[in-house]
């Protein structure tokens, strides 16, 4: 059954994820507003609209007045842009949780004038609720761990503030944490793959860990779908609930739709894999075969430092940062998304392997390999 029709702001409408979301809202018959900056690349989101351009709105997350007019008229608010690279934790809270206050703000302001939107769908990240246990994926109930990286931390900060903003302003919130997101007009994945073609797939520490991974055009579809159907975040706080200092062991499965983790949905491709086998896959879609090769821990963090000590050097975060090498040498990143099957009556088209061969043929198709 199809959702009736919504004007929709999409924030970081130029990224990998806003650009696939911006062209699968459009599909499924919404009315489409891309938030970019100015100085914004718009290649991404002109693969997306395929040649019929969106309207734009111009605005950045640090000028509550233009995101108060771009946000004005529409009916729903998917809250994509954000900072997944910097060198510190300050660096990712001016975007991550500065730059959801300030949207929260322009949306009161838009509110008292009756132009403001009734939902907002934020797409925070897995890390926000810390790593998972290794031999348990993560489910939406389950406790949050702090202090394991700048950039969770970041997220859950924002994540938390935009629930107390979107309760003090009458706003449905739902949040969704993507895993590891490959696709095509991605970026940040291609480091990986690019490596596998070189025949080599590095593993973060001597033992493999978990991890979860959805392709960029699945998540696009599933973050479409909460903002039609998805169940918001609680208006009073349910005890026990996550954002309210509560949740469950990370060891225990427990119940798909518990509620200390209602307004919340993980989204994956339904598989667990590992860095290793991920390369691996990757080098089998490029036809090549590769080595896996196990790192130290001390290695990968003395790397991720040098790293670090380069990049700022040059004014630019690199691939593998400090706070990066911590989080690929953690107990693991694997979460279910049960709540997400059950409630939006999603499911994603592609598995890993299938997925990584889209991936890949984009890239080659685009002089990218």
């Amino acid at each position: 059954m199809s959702a009736p029709r919504h004007t929709a702001l999409v924030t970081g409408a130029s990224g990998f994820i806003g650009s696939h979301l911006c062209e699968v809202l459009r599909e499924r018959g919404h009315d489409v507003r891309a938030m970019v900056r100015r100085s914004s690349r718009l290649d991404k989101l002109e693969l997306g609209a395929g040649g019929a351009p969106f309207e734009l709105a111009y605005a950045s997350l640090d000028d509550v007045d233009s995101m108060a007019q771009a946000v004005a008229n529409v009916d729903l608010v998917y809250h994509l842009a954000g900072a997944t690279a910097a060198f510190d934790r300050v660096g990712f809270d001016r975007a991550n949780v500065e730059g959801v206050g300030n949207l929260f703000a322009a949306i009161a302001q838009a509110r008292a004038h009756g132009q403001g939107p009734r939902r907002v769908v934020h797409v925070s990240s897995l890390m926000a609720a810390g790593p998972s246990h290794p031999s348990s994926p993560r489910r939406e109930h389950h406790r949050h761990e702090r202090d394991v990286t700048d950039y969770g931390d970041s997220k859950l900060a924002g994540e938390q503030l935009a629930v107390a903003s979107a309760r003090r302003g009458d706003v449905e919130l739902v949040i969704v944490r993507p895993p590891l997101v490959y696709g095509p007009r991605d970026e940040d994945v291609l480091h990986m793959i690019k490596s596998a073609a070189m025949r080599v797939v590095a593993q973060p520490g001597l033992r493999p860990t978990w991890m979860s991974a959805i392709h960029g055009r699945d998540l696009a579809t599933g973050i479409a779908l909460v903002g039609e159907r998805g169940t918001p975040i609680p208006r009073e706080g349910t005890a026990g609930h996550v954002h309210a200092g509560g949740g469950g062991d990370p060891e225990v499965l427990g119940d798909t739709h518990d509620p200390r983790g209602a307004g919340l949905y993980y989204l994956t491709d339904g598989q667990r894999s590992s860095v290793a086998e991920f390369g691996q896959i990757a080098a089998a879609a490029l036809g090549r075969r590769a080595v896996t090769i196990p790192l130290p821990g001390f290695a990968v963090r003395s790397v991720g430092l040098l790293n670090q000590g380069l990049g700022r050097l040059r004014g630019q975060v690199p691939a593998l940062t400090r706070d990066k090498a911590r989080a690929s040498l953690s107990s693991g990143w694997w979460c279910d998304d049960a709540r997400a099957r059950a409630d939006l009556d999603w499911s994603p088209e592609f598995g890993l392997e299938a997925g990584l061969e889209d991936t890949v043929r984009w890239l080659r198709d685009n002089q990218l390999l």
